[in-house]
């Protein structure tokens, strides 16, 4: 489940950091407990580098 409006703890923007760059920002927000866009926010706030996957179309 979500964490809404909960704040952003220690631990919680370590495991970012550790994480950022190395899995999509999907995994990363149900590892977190979070939403997409607020993992992907934070990453943005914190210069961090995301990986965002999106569907390819089948040729």
């Amino acid at each position: 489940m979500a964490r809404w409006k909960q704040a952003w703890s220690e631990e919680d923007l370590g495991r970012l950091k550790v994480l950022a760059g190395t899995k999509p920002i999907a995994l990363i927000a149900k590892e977190l407990g979070r939403t997409s866009g607020t993992v992907l926010a934070k990453a943005i706030e914190q210069k961090l580098p995301v990986i965002c996957r999106t569907k390819r179309q089948e040729q």
